[in-house]
């Protein structure tokens, strides 16, 4: 069984697939799937802005939302969530590594493709895995500056249970980027957008140097996800309810920068 899911996570990650796949969910044709897709994956139809305007799948899986359904948590030091999804794990960082899905360990180096990491070490970690039904834009968590940003080129393994319980090492293998940002009082945190599934397309729409408000849209997956969060060491302080399995949307308090 074993071998078999290894056999399936390795073949849905493949190039081929992912571009069949792309062509498939972005033809006009794939809009007779979105009806389909709505009630697999029980998307809440009250936050559906167009229903008859997404021209294929993949526009509808990137749809935007209208912003009175998710308020951004007010205060100075408040951070909130940048996804609707669910908290898969959250700890401190020890050793300059955090683990992540069923126990694995990633050096936070390794993770964020970027060696100057010292302000990570010890510092808390959040992974948010967005399902299908989600809603998948990025938004910004707290209000700072872009000060490094690097895209990771990799597999584009899924990121379901099936895929982290199958592949070692998986958030450091798959496509991502990792972008680092600093507050106006020079704490820092890291952002990093994990893609999956087929093409794992990941938009960032930021420059290095741009300064972006809380709950600002800073990018968004299309068919992919898992977002994780890394703040500087004694910089966040998280909320009490933050726990494995808590649903949370975007612009929700998640903590507070101290």
């Amino acid at each position: 069984m074993k071998l078999l899911k290894k056999v399936v996570v390795h073949s849905i990650s493949r190039k081929t697939f992912g571009k069949a796949f792309d062509l498939a969910c972005g033809s006009r044709l794939s809009r007779l799937l979105i009806k389909p897709y709505i009630r697999l994956y029980k998307v809440n139809r009250e936050e559906i802005r167009h229903p008859s305007q997404y021209k294929s799948l993949t526009d509808f899986f990137v749809r935007d939302i209208c912003p009175s359904l998710r308020p951004i948590a007010a205060g100075a030091d408040v951070v909130v969530s940048p996804v609707d999804g669910k908290i898969v794990d959250l700890g401190v960082a020890s050793q300059n590594k955090i683990v992540l899905a069923k126990n694995n360990t990633y050096s936070i180096p390794e993770l964020l493709s970027f060696q100057d990491v010292e302000a990570f070490q010890d510092g808390y970690y959040l992974n948010i895995y967005l399902s299908p039904k989600n809603y998948h834009r990025i938004h910004m968590p707290f209000g700072a500056k872009v000060v490094k940003h690097r895209y990771v080129p990799g597999k584009v393994f899924p990121v379901n249970n099936l895929g982290v319980s199958t592949i070692k090492d998986l958030f450091a293998k798959n496509r991502r980027t990792c972008t680092v940002f600093q507050t106006a009082t020079g704490r820092k945190f890291a952002l990093i957008k994990v893609g999956a599934l087929g093409v794992g397309k990941i938009v960032s729409n930021f420059q290095v140097g741009q300064a972006i408000n809380k709950g600002d849209e800073i990018g968004r997956f299309e068919f992919g996800s898992t977002v994780i969060l890394l703040f500087e060491k004694n910089c966040f302080l998280p909320d009490k309810q933050l726990a494995p399995g808590l649903e949370v949307k975007m612009g929700q308090k998640i903590g507070i920068i101290i």
